[in-house]
This record gives structure tokens, sequence and C-alpha cells, in this order.
């Protein structure tokens, strides 16, 4: 009974000693406490021929927080009801011309146009707990970053409107070449200037992999999905079978004989784009070229899978989880297989 009578008081020690211990643990932040924002500018119209210029810093620092915590900061771009929050480490955030206008695009700031959109910063403390700073204006003018396609385009039989147009859009590429993408039927095409027949307008004669403007030269192609680049500093042309597509949970990976979620090249804009994707359960994504891993795009990020809806891509990154729901997605890349990735919930 004695020994009975000790563990319980052993017990109720070991009890007070860990509430005491809670309780000393215990700090209150100061009611003051706040976080302080600066812009380092106020007024920007952005120049799409200094992309890679710096043209905006944002700055922060913690006032009477008289604790040690770790905040995670999110620097915020909001416009018409709609926020992008950008998550950084510490202060301050810089944005280059390119970065901040692709930001402003993606919240729908009108091109052109000097429109005010606030920014502020928010220190996360715990999921229950934030400090906002101050918001501040900043009046900015985006512009319309699109790609021109050049004069030059495909046309024929096998082109969704046939021999009379308008024509598929050839794109200026890498190292003086041109550069289509195209779904054909079975049939014919040839190359053009400016959506008419004027003697400018170049085939394969010889079927050689080069073009010349002689008669009877109509190219035949069977159906797919292809890569049609032009070199015009020697005529020759390839047409190569390339498609992108989305593959992931929502289609068993590509297994089972369910296909990849074909995109469709955006050249305006350089991307690929892929409109009213349902996902019908919470899962992951990738992007994949021709069905195949050989070539396959993902998140470039430290986590697997990631979970921020937009980002860079890189290749052979991390999958990317999405929730259910219905999406436009979008996803470019460069010649160094880097580029971004876009998801928006509809």
């Amino acid at each position: 009974m004695k020994n009975i009578f000790k563990s319980i008081l052993l017990c109720s020690g070991l009890t007070l000693f860990v509430a005491c211990e809670k309780d000393e643990d215990k700090v209150t932040m100061s009611a003051n406490a706040q976080v302080e924002s600066t812009l380092s500018t106020n007024t920007i119209v952005l120049d799409k021929t200094q992309s890679n210029t710096t043209v905006l810093t944002v700055s922060w620092e913690e006032k009477d927080f008289n604790v040690a915590v770790a905040p995670t900061y999110t620097v915020n771009l909001e416009y018409g009801g709609k926020v992008k929050p950008i998550s950084v480490k510490q202060s301050p955030l810089t944005f280059t011309t390119k970065e901040l206008n692709d930001y402003l695009l993606g919240l729908k700031v009108p091109a052109g146009t000097a429109t005010n959109v606030t920014v502020y910063v928010k220190a996360a403390l715990s999921d229950q707990r934030s400090i906002v700073s101050k918001k501040n204006t900043l009046n900015v003018t985006p512009f319309l970053d699109e790609i021109k396609p050049s004069e030059w385009g495909i046309v024929g039989s096998a082109t969704p409107n046939g021999w009379d147009g308008p024509d598929i859009s050839f794109w200026s590429g890498e190292n003086g070449t041109l550069v289509a993408y195209a779904t054909f039927t079975n049939g014919e095409i040839k190359f053009r200037k400016g959506n008419k027949w004027d003697g400018n307008d170049w085939g394969d004669k010889n079927k050689d992999g080069v073009l010349d403007k002689e008669g009877g030269n109509n190219i035949p192609v069977t159906a797919g999905t292809y890569k049609i680049t032009w070199n015009l500093s020697n005529n020759t042309y390839t047409i190569e079978t390339y498609s992108w597509g989305i593959v992931g949970d929502l289609n068993n990976w590509g297994n089972s004989g369910l296909p990849d979620i074909k995109m469709t090249y955006k050249g305006s804009t350089n991307s690929w784009v892929a409109e009213n994707v349902v996902i019908a359960n919470e899962g992951s994504l990738k992007f994949r070229l021709n069905s195949d891993w050989g070539t396959n795009f993902g998140a470039d990020s430290t986590a697997d899978p990631a979970t921020d809806l937009e980002g860079n891509v890189t290749s052979g990154g991390k999958n990317i989880k999405v929730a259910a729901g219905t999406y436009n997605v979008s996803f470019s890349f460069d010649a160094t297989n880097k580029g971004t990735y876009k998801i928006e919930k509809k």
C-alpha cells in the first residue's frame, strides 16, 4: 500500500513539473508587433527590351516581436480582388522586368495602361497567426509580351483549312530557322508566304528534304502531330513526330491504354496549353513528349510532389500535386530545358 502511495506521489510530481515547464515556455508576443515594408519605387513603366533588369525591390523588417520566431514570408501582389503570393525566405525580394510583367499579366492587369497595384508583405508565424504589413501602392504599366508569327505558313489538303488557308503559322526558331507545330490528316502540304498564291510558295519536288519552287512539288504527309523545322540558310526541312501531353494520376500515368491529355502550341507565348482539364480526384501530374518518358518535365522543386500550382519546370523534375477540379494548364521551356508552368483552376 505504501509503495502504491509513493507511486501516486511520484506521478503527481511529474505532472506538476511538466505543467510548470509548459507554462514557462508560453511567451506572449507584443501587441505592437508589426512588419514594415517599403518599395524601391512607386511608379514603373516596364520596358520589354530590359527584360533582365531589376526594376523593383520590396524590403521589410520586423518591429517589436519580442520573441525569437522564424516566420515564413510572402510578398503579395493584389489587383482586382485577386492576390498573387510569392514565397520568400528573407528580405529583400527583387523583381526583374520580365518577372514582374509576368506576375501582373497573370493578375489580368491591363497591358499598356498605368494601373495601381497593391503590394504588401505577410509574415506567417503559424497556421493561425500572421502579421501583414501596410499596403503599398505601385503604379505600374506592363507590356503585352506576345511573340509575332513569321510571314510564312503551311497550307494544303492535310491542314485544317485546306488549300485556301488561313495557313498554319511558322514561328522564329533558333539559328535562323522557322518552326511550326501542326496536326495533319493524310494529304499534301506546301510552304507559302502571306497566305497568298503569288508565286512565293515552296515544296519538295524530289522528296529529298530540300525545298524548291518547281512544279509538282507538293509534300505528302500522313495523319499525325508534327514539328516542322525549316532551315532558311539552305532550304532544308524536317518533319518529325512531336506532341506534348499531360500524364499523371488523372490517366493512370499512361497505363491501361489511357492517352495523355493533348496540349496545343500557343506561339504568341511560346507555350503548350490544355484547357478545361478535368481532374476527378486529387493526384499528381507531369508533362511528357510523344507519350514517352524519354523526355519529360516536372516542377523545379525540392518538394516531392511539388504543391505550388505555378513555378519553374525542369527536365525530369518533380511531380506536381493538384486537387480535384477543372483547370487550364500551360508550360513552356527553352533550349536550356528550363521554363515555367501554370495550373489555373477555373
